[in-house]
């Protein structure tokens, strides 16, 4: 499947649920996020796009979800090649359904998530089936969300329960302040018994006051306490085990200050611009080795002619990346101007944040190959 089609594939998916090295830099803190001279190169076969649908980091493999064959695909970082490739049955007695998402505890423990059942696959590097993991979603919410390539979201597993995100089901434009302030954005599944228990990870209090907004969730979960982000909210918020919420102040300098509203009567071409071209934030990511936080923002865009949408289903268009430390201050954001990345398609490991530089108007992507480049936070 080719470049175009793999995208207008994920934009759907923003809807359905309604740079070069020249960036400009806010420094807060004396640290920078700059791009360097590293690129990794995977070569692809032909069923592979080079855009992924899913990418994860784990143990000096990066695993994509390659949803064209129903497969894993396992790349080795150090020689930059392909190891091995697993694929999956959709039915049958060794069906897992559509692979979706994942989420590798360990290499021996790869859970695979579909949004047709609600059945969790356990497998390893092997293909292995080790265990399937029934459970009922709670009324008024989605199977387990798992996306690793929009509104980042992983997984945790801690003492026998998996942290998961979900989605409110019902009308999207019908939600109230007094619905979403009694919503949930995450629940936990026994993986013995297939019980689900509500986390009481809550929308920020009056975040629909003045108006619909997109209220989609980014989640980041500790063991101890989860952070998270909204689309249309310039904060950030932690909550602790015991209950208390924290917030954060992280508005990027490059957004509005008064983020938009969801067109509610408006019409397709403004519903997509709201969608693609308004201030907003996406993906919240944790660097393990840096004890940093990555978030991606978007700006919004002067959008008066639907060629221009046309281009933003393929291309994210600038956005900005923010960094904020450990205690959630922000200490530097840059904005990425040139159609050079694609901020969808991102992983960290032992040297850094590494983004694609696949973006299809980019005059040096290689449709054979996947191509990330090295950010590296300097003083």
């Amino acid at each position: 499947m080719n470049t175009t089609l793999k995208t207008l594939v994920f934009t759907s998916l923003v809807a359905i649920y309604c740079c070069s090295c020249q960036g400009n830099s806010k420094n807060v803190n004396s640290i920078e996020l700059m791009p360097s001279e590293e690129i990794l190169s995977f070569p692809i076969d032909d069923s592979t796009s080079n855009v992924s649908m899913g990418l994860v980091y784990y143990d000096g493999q990066l695993i994509n979800v390659n949803w064209t064959t129903n497969s894993l695909q396992f790349y080795n970082l150090k020689t930059q090649t392909k190891d091995k490739e697993i694929f999956f049955e959709e039915e049958g007695p060794n069906g897992v359904g559509g692979i979706f998402g994942i989420y590798p505890h360990n290499l021996d423990s790869i859970f695979l998530f579909n949004q047709v059942a609600s059945v969790i696959t356990l497998t390893d590097t092997s293909g292995n089936i080790k265990n399937r993991i029934q459970y009922e979603a709670p009324r008024r919410y989605s199977n387990a969300f798992v996306h690793n390539a929009y509104a980042l979201s992983p997984p945790l597993l801690i003492k026998g329960k998996l942290l998961v995100k979900t989605h409110i089901t019902g009308n999207y434009r019908a939600m109230t302040e007094e619905d979403l302030s009694k919503s949930d954005m995450a629940y936990s599944i026994n993986l013995n018994s297939g019980s689900v228990k509500m986390e009481d990870l809550e929308y920020p209090e009056k975040y629909l006051s003045e108006g619909l907004k997109l209220f989609e969730p980014s989640i980041v979960f500790h063991p101890e306490y989860t952070v998270y982000s909204i689309f249309g909210d310039h904060r950030i918020f932690k909550k602790s085990k015991s209950g208390e919420l924290e917030t954060f102040e992280g508005k990027s300098q490059y957004l509005d200050e008064y983020l938009p509203k969801f067109p509610i009567d408006g019409a397709r071409l403004e519903t997509q611009r709201y969608l693609l071209g308004s201030s907003r934030y996406e993906s919240l990511v944790y660097d393990d080795y840096r004890k940093v936080y990555y978030r991606i923002a978007y700006p919004t865009l002067q959008i008066t002619q639907e060629e221009e949408l046309i281009k933003l289903r393929q291309s994210s268009g600038p956005f900005v990346i923010q960094v904020f430390d450990e205690s959630l201050n922000l200490i530097t954001e840059r904005y990425f101007e040139d159609e050079i990345y694609l901020p969808n398609n991102l992983f960290v490991a032992e040297k850094g944040l590494y983004i694609s530089i696949n973006n299809p108007f980019n005059p040096t992507a290689e449709e054979d190959s996947f191509r990330f480049r090295l950010l590296e936070l300097v003083n």
